[in-house]
């Protein structure tokens, strides 16, 4: 008889979020709940927790599992949009029969390098004339989305089918073009905002007679805005900062009221701080 050493906390997590990645939701349930035995105060575990219990329409369960987390850590994000989420949720189907214990088919969340912007190839966005809240709140983050072309318009839809808005026009124009072209984007819901769906649409092929053709120019001039700016504030003087007129004015009003022995010891003050700042210079400029 052999003894099988249990696994640890990290070969658990592991395990938890492969079983998400392949969308095994019965799997993610149990390993996470193993998680929470043995950390009950692990916020990510019962956020991991609530993922698998939604995706398997499990609401009330979710519900509880994300309020879990929030009381292990209250400025927890993830819980507190989840729970939004849930809200909608759990009073669109009030009605429904009693939540099932078995797993649901699920879809599977797609690889994680499709959620990371790309400058020039991605677009990341709310949708625009968007469905119904409740209806946006049944599209799970992750989610794979259609993107179909109507007229001049850009239409985001779930892979049934059910529209759930679309692109702005200025953009939808231009991508529209591009894939009348031979260009192929794939798209994917993010999460739900306070009035719309947010999404990220990549580019995945670009023909080679667009070869020179940014599928998002806006993208990189958006990005350059932000670096120049970025260069500016790096550029000006700390002491911008660190004070305003009305603490010159109160330094003032100090030095002008000080006592002959207070000036003594104020100027032996200004002599260490001034050693103190010869100091910060030699070492920042040995860095």
């Amino acid at each position: 008889m052999t003894d099988t050493k249990p696994k640890t906390r990290k070969q658990l997590i592991i395990d938890a979020r492969h079983a998400a990645m392949v969308g095994d939701w019965a799997a993610a349930i149990e390993v996470n709940l193993l998680l929470i035995e043995r950390t009950p105060k692990d916020a990510e575990a019962y956020n991991r927790m609530g993922r698998a219990l939604v995706e398997t329409e499990r609401y009330a369960s979710a519900f509880e599992a994300y309020t879990g987390a929030l009381k292990c850590d209250p400025a927890n994000m993830i819980a507190r949009r989840n729970l939004q989420r849930l809200d909608l949720l759990r009073r669109k189907h009030s009605g429904d029969a009693p939540e099932s214990t078995e797993p649901n088919s699920a879809p599977v969340i797609p690889r994680t390098n499709v959620f990371i912007e790309e400058i020039g190839k991605t677009w990341v966005d709310e949708i625009v004339n968007p469905a119904s809240l409740d209806d946006l709140a049944e599209v799970s983050p992750g989610e794979h989305l259609e993107i179909a072309i109507e007229a001049d318009r850009i239409i985001v839809r779930r892979l049934d089918g059910t529209r759930l808005g679309e692109m702005e026009a200025k953009t939808a124009e231009r991508l529209a073009e591009l894939i009348a072209g031979g260009n192929r984007y794939e798209g994917y819901a993010l999460g739900l905002s306070s009035s719309s769906l947010r999404v990220i649409v990549r580019e995945v092929f670009r023909d080679p007679r667009q070869a020179m053709k940014v599928s998002f120019p806006r993208q990189i001039s958006y990005r350059a805005a932000y670096l120049r700016d970025r260069d500016q504030l790096r550029q000006r003087d700390e002491a911008d900062f660190l004070f305003n007129d009305e603490d010159d004015e109160d330094l003032d009003e100090e030095e002008t009221s000080a006592s002959p022995d207070d000036e003594v010891s104020g100027e032996a003050e200004h002599d260490t701080f001034e050693e103190d700042h010869v100091t910060v210079e030699e070492e920042e400029s040995n860095i």
